[in-house]
């Protein structure tokens, strides 16, 4: 086996994630590792180690150790990538003005991005792994840094489908191997696949997707007594909800004025389910549409005459983690109806014209229910039969003219499962996010077996 060039590895900070890769490494170590983690579970293996603890606050210009430091041209090629980083940086402070500081925001983003560049140039890295997609400031940061420099960069992704992963070096072009698996097969294959040619847990997904299916992270009933407690306990005791009550009870009552009953039957209507936020689902996924708000302004300037937009917020999401004024802008819009929580997902989906999300699961659900499905953001179904992925306002008012006037064309079942089958070829099966364990067929172990040789392979190709 060839020499594995120096590689820093991002993340791992779960059980799962930290067996694979310890075992990874006994099979194929690179030439130097380093681990940017909660705790240096390599202990002596990690030649290198940075800690990520308290958001990389300490990462400072003051305590930045390297010589190299970034020059101009650098900060104009990442002039993109910090409007998106700005808006990340809202994770990681505590306070009654979190996020309100821009230029609090930007000092660090310049910091953090001082130091990655520190660290990737004085480290010797070629090649970086992250266990699950950046989509916290500092490892954003670091991934845009290191792809700028030409460096390569790889990160794992579960998707929703069961027991499904992605391996991509891009964040805007996470899905595009799965697009062009769907069209090659559209192109040679016109049948739908026959049975036996779906893997099982893909088969399991067609079939539970057919059905009424409530998504696991909808509930607790399957977690152990001890995790059901953790995480009462974690809502109860979580410290920025209570430095930040002024933004819970502003936002709690704007979104109960704001609130209407749901549209009667018979009335048409887009439904759309707002993301929880923040969450890598819209950022840094949903690109530009990271702003809900501009997602629902968009598509209510495109409905045809007479529609509205059906607006339901996430159960989970808090309201100390919503922005000041997001509840009064959907209110200001005539053609939106933000109903109760309480609704039924599930009726609404049978009700409505079409489903719009950012990147959400409920866009995958209307499309085996027959419905249209309208994707904003970098959703993994965005290519997939029956989807409208919004680009251009004008282009989006023409295809919901199109199901105005039933013209549009809807993704089939027989369709559906040629999709699935261009994800089996563009995809791996395991699990390498811990939470979907709680939706998994295979044992811990199996999972960590899969996981070992995805990264060994990872681990073992040459770098260009």
């Amino acid at each position: 086996m060839p020499e594995v060039p120096a590689t820093l590895f991002f993340g791992f900070r779960r059980p799962l994630n930290q067996a694979a890769l310890k075992r990874a490494l006994a099979t194929c170590r690179p030439k130097k590792v380093g681990l940017v983690s909660r705790s240096n579970f390599l202990g002596p293996e990690a030649d290198e180690f940075l800690s990520a603890r308290n958001g990389f606050r300490a990462c400072t210009y003051r305590a930045n150790p390297y010589a190299q430091f970034p020059g101009s041209h650098l900060l104009e090629q990442l002039l993109p990538n910090e409007v998106t980083a700005l808006r990340m940086y809202e994770r990681i402070f505590r306070g009654a003005t979190t996020g309100q500081s821009y230029n609090k925001r930007r000092v660090l983003y310049r910091e953090h991005l001082a130091w990655a560049y520190g660290l990737l140039c004085e480290g010797g890295y070629r090649r970086l792994i992250f266990s699950e997609i950046p989509h916290h400031p500092f490892p954003y940061v670091l991934h845009s840094v290191a792809s700028a420099m030409g460096l390569e960069v790889l990160f794992l992704a579960q998707i929703q489908t069961k027991e499904t992963f992605v391996i991509s070096e891009s964040i805007n072009g996470l899905f595009e191997p799965i697009e062009a698996a769907y069209r090659e097969l559209r192109q040679r294959a016109p049948h739908a696949p026959t049975a036996g040619e779906l893997e099982p847990h893909l088969e399991a997904e067609f079939e539970r997707r057919t059905a009424e299916h409530t998504p696991f992270y909808m509930g607790v009933s399957d977690l152990s007594w001890k995790k059901r407690l953790y995480q009462r306990s974690k809502k109860f005791f979580r410290g920025d909800d209570r430095l930040r009550i002024h933004r819970t009870l502003w936002n709690g009552l704007a979104y109960r004025q704001a609130r209407r009953e749901a549209p009667r039957h018979g009335e048409r209507f887009i439904y759309f389910p707002l993301h929880l936020q923040p969450e890598a689902t819209t950022s840094p996924m949903g690109g530009v549409y990271v702003d809900q708000n501009l997602a629902i302004e968009t598509l209510a300037r495109a409905l045809p005459a007479g529609w509205k937009v059906v607006v339901k917020e996430n159960p989970a999401q808090r309201f100390a983690k919503r922005e000041l004024g997001f509840y009064e802008h959907l209110a200001g819009i005539p053609a939106v109806h933000l109903v109760s929580k309480q609704e039924n997902t599930f009726d609404l989906i049978e009700r409505c014209e079409a489903v719009a999300t950012i990147t959400g699961t409920a866009g995958w659900e209307a499309l085996f229910r027959g419905k249209p499905s309208i994707a904003f953001g970098r959703a993994f179904y965005r290519g997939g039969p029956g989807v409208i992925s919004v680009d251009d306002p004008i282009e989006l008012a023409r295809e919901l003219r199109a199901i105005e006037d039933g013209t549009f064309e809807v993704a089939t079942h027989d369709e559906l499962r040629r999709f699935l089958l261009a994800i089996q070829s563009a995809s791996h099966h395991g699990i390498v996010d811990p939470a979907y364990l709680r939706d998994c067929d295979l044992s811990f172990d199996e999972c960590v077996d899969r996981y070992v040789d995805i990264l060994t392979a990872v681990m073992g190709r040459a770098v260009d």
